[in-house]
């Protein structure tokens, strides 16, 4: 049994900004610097060690990693292409409001499925988690603890695949909304069919794993304080 440490990538304007990332390079932004230190300082308060953290090569989510590395100095960044966000094709870059606009008879139709959406250019949210299952179930065999860090929604594709569940149709573009910055997932294994063929949305609880999600502070943007005004 593995312990997998799901570190969500440090915010992005585009996250501010309720864009959709895909596989684009952007920056962490302020808000994005704070989430790391915060996660970095929960870790440490819960004495957990980790043996390596993978990530893909590009940002957020590599800086992400290099970061939570440096107060982990037993831990080794692993950059693996095959961990690279969701390929959202065409629609990167756009509002995520946007794209539910400019084709609602195709979220309509995939209510139930969110699994059957794929972006003109791009990949559906089963097409990333079968890459990603070599790459994961490599790391469980070979750590006792280790840390995946990913962006949304890969984050939210190794969440479910985990957890034994499918997500929401209104998930599949920028993620499940209010997801924590950090999950402790007990393990064994990790495998497409388990989100393929897990729990449809509003299932019942999640079976064979066990996950403790970390509270850390909520961290508010400046845009999102401005709004509150």
């Amino acid at each position: 049994m593995a312990t997998v440490v799901l570190i969500r990538a440090g915010s992005t304007d585009y996250d501010d900004q309720h864009r959709l990332l895909g596989t684009l390079d952007m920056p962490i932004n302020q808000r994005g610097l704070e989430e790391i230190r915060a996660t970095a300082k929960l870790l440490a308060e819960r004495g957990i060690r980790l043996e390596a953290i993978y990530t893909s090569p590009d940002d957020p989510a590599c800086s992400t990693a290099h970061a939570i590395a440096d107060t982990q100095t037993s831990a080794k960044v692993r950059e693996v292409d095959d961990l690279r966000n969701v390929n959202q094709g065409l629609w990167q870059g756009l509002p995520e409001s946007d794209v539910r606009r400019r084709f609602p008879k195709l979220f309509r139709s995939a209510k139930d499925n969110s699994l059957s959406i794929c972006p003109p250019e791009g990949e559906t949210l089963s097409d990333a988690c079968q890459r990603l299952t070599r790459v994961i179930s490599k790391a469980i065999r070979r750590h006792s603890v280790f840390a995946v860090v990913a962006p949304e929604p890969l984050a939210t594709v190794i969440r479910c695949t985990l957890q034994h569940r499918q997500p929401r149709a209104t998930a599949c573009l920028c993620g499940e909304e209010h997801s924590e910055l950090v999950q402790i997932i007990e393990t064994n294994t990790f495998d497409a069919a388990h989100f393929l063929a897990g729990d449809p949305p509003d299932s019942a609880d999640s079976k064979g794993v066990d996950v403790a999600p970390l509270e850390i502070p909520v961290v508010v943007s400046a845009a999102d304080q401005e709004n509150a005004g």
